[in-house]
């Protein structure tokens, strides 16, 4: 090797010949909820499914991210979310894996080891295939369709052939490398923190919870004393802040930790930092914890989690869009695939008191009247350059305000759920997907369950 070839900023990678593993009538690049929710549908429609995901069990955030619990279903006596989250939540509570919830659809503790268990039976029972440890690495096209997905894995590198892919990776990556435009966070490229979840036991968790509440309403202040004072390190460009502790089994509890700021969700450098800090930040209070908060002398992490909770990257341009105006006005469409009432909720961007009480303000006040939902439009789940390709979960055709309220879990199975179903039809029939007919969808979807008004 020469000198100069070792510090060169850019090597040539000789040409291959890739293998072309197979062929499907869908695949979908992704299994969190809208992967998981794509590939239980698609296949339940007869259509040949590969589901590739990159760890080792499907979930995303709901097990390798740790999330303790789902965001609400609704918020009435008749959940907004329904079609197959309510499967996974029966099949969980059949199990007793829903934790300590008081049997009510909000916030609902999830027992993630019992979680992956029931998403492996829900989608080998509805016969799509599953690889795991499995990274997407490109596409092929032909014109405003995708032909091949590349993938790479301890296999080597392989391609797969589909009539239709569904993008349910959080990322828009397999919409931003077939070119789809796309918006990332706000006007100045901001995006909502990261997380890293974990698990603890050996709490006595009603001692803790009154110390919570003991402080009152400010309790970001509190969070921020601690770090302001050194009475827990600093961490740059992070603050600690924790979600109230969830019960997930009789013995522990799942907590969603920290702020972790200036990710790029699609930098692996970033992520890396992410993690690194999250898992700091989590032993350090719990270390702070033990030795000066009731109920936590006897506290152990369990788990970190391996992924980083994400909450926001690219935003593709669909043919439709959704905006804070159709939340605010509870605003249904010709093509809605699913309907929701969650609020608001898009993180401080950054540290400072102004931003924090932005977010606190905005999450309690930008709420669905009781009773009132909007609609998530099939539009919206549909690159306008692309004929072939769905999206499906948070990296939907929304602005960054409406995006706060459609990027929870429940909301991902919903889209994953319409985009599986959608594309199966489109490739029995050999159309583009913006050429299904609507209602011929929502009748499908009615009839699985999932609740359109």
């Amino acid at each position: 090797m020469r000198k100069d070839d070792a510090v060169a900023k850019s090597i040539r990678e000789p040409a291959c010949i890739i293998p072309v593993m197979g062929q499907y009538d869908v695949v979908v690049l992704g299994g969190g909820p809208a992967g998981i929710g794509a590939a239980v549908a698609a296949a339940r429609a007869k259509a040949k499914v590969l589901l590739v995901e990159q760890t080792g069990c499907m979930g995303g955030m709901s097990t390798s991210g740790m999330v303790p619990v789902f965001a609400p279903l609704g918020h009435t006596d008749r959940p907004a979310i329904a079609g197959i989250i309510q499967e996974v939540i029966d099949r969980l509570k059949a199990l007793d894996g829903l934790g300590r919830n008081d049997d009510t659809m909000a916030w609902i503790p999830i027992d993630l080891e019992k979680l992956k268990f029931v998403f492996d039976q829900m989608v080998a029972q509805a016969g799509a295939k599953v690889l795991f440890f499995t990274q997407f690495a490109g596409v092929r096209k032909r014109g405003r369709r995708v032909s091949h997905v590349i993938l790479q894995n301890k296999s080597g590198r392989q391609a797969v052939a589909a009539k239709m892919f569904i993008d349910a990776t959080g990322d828009a990556d397999v919409a931003a490398a077939a070119g789809v435009p796309f918006e990332k966070g706000d006007s100045n490229g901001r995006t909502q923190p990261v997380g890293v979840c974990y698990t603890a036991t050996g709490i006595d968790l009603p001692v803790y919870r009154e110390f919570i509440k003991s402080i009152g309403s400010d309790r970001v202040g509190w969070w921020l004393h601690l770090q302001e004072s050194g009475a827990i390190p600093a961490i740059p460009k992070a603050e600690y802040r924790g979600v109230y502790p969830f019960e997930v089994t009789p013995c522990s509890v799942g907590v969603n930790f920290a702020h972790i700021f200036e990710v790029d969700a699609c930098d692996a450098r970033d992520l890396s930092r992410a993690v690194l800090a999250g898992r700091k930040m989590a032993h350090s209070y719990i270390d702070y914890a033990r030795k000066n908060i009731p109920g936590m002398k006897n506290a152990r992490i369990v788990a970190t989690a391996s992924l980083a909770g994400v909450r926001e990257s690219r935003r593709i341009e669909g043919r439709g869009r959704l905006t804070i105006d159709d939340f605010k006005n509870a605003r249904h469409h010709a093509d809605d695939i699913a309907c929701y009432d969650y609020p608001i909720d898009v993180h401080n961007a950054t540290p400072s008191r102004k931003d924090i009480r932005k977010f606190q303000n905005d999450f309690d006040h930008l709420v669905m009247a009781p009773g009132k939902t909007y609609g998530i439009p099939f539009s919206c789940l549909l690159p306008r350059t692309l004929d072939n390709l769905a999206v499906a979960g948070r990296c939907l055709s929304a602005d960054r305000e409406m995006h706060g309220s459609v990027r929870v879990m429940p909301a991902c199975f919903a889209m994953g759920q319409a985009a599986g179903q959608a594309t199966a039809i489109a490739a029995k029939r050999n159309v583009p997907l913006y050429k299904v007919d609507i209602r011929d969808l929502q009748k499908k979807l009615s009839s699985a369950g999932v609740r359109l008004t």
